[in-house]
């Protein structure tokens, strides 16, 4: 009888450790980078807007793209021509998070 009980007790362990060294650790944030850039195009249907963003150093060179936006209210505010800034993650190609449309620049 001592012998099923310290058997079932050494599985028991044994499939535990199997079991969390099996557990992928948490992912690390992702690293963010301001962005700013002009309002080419905004797509209400779709809620996708087209911007000609700045160089953003280690993350992408400035060039024109179609991205997604964190909050859709915000493509009430966004026209072509305005200067936006917001925020991008490493690996997320897709999405500006925290969309803010910026004073027109002083003449």
């Amino acid at each position: 009888m001592f012998r099923r009980i310290a058997a079932a007790l050494a599985c028991a362990a044994a499939l535990t450790v199997a079991v969390s060294a099996q557990t992928p650790a948490p992912a690390a944030p992702k690293k963010d980078h301001p962005f700013k850039g002009k309002v080419e195009k905004v797509d209400p249907k779709t809620k996708m807007v087209t911007v000609n963003n700045e160089n953003i150093p280690g993350w992408m060179m400035s060039m024109t793209m179609v991205y997604k936006v964190d909050k859709e209210a915000v493509l009430k505010d966004l026209k072509p021509g305005v200067q936006i800034s917001a925020t991008v993650y490493d690996g997320d190609f897709q999405m500006l998070y925290n969309v803010k449309v910026l004073p027109p620049a002083k003449k």
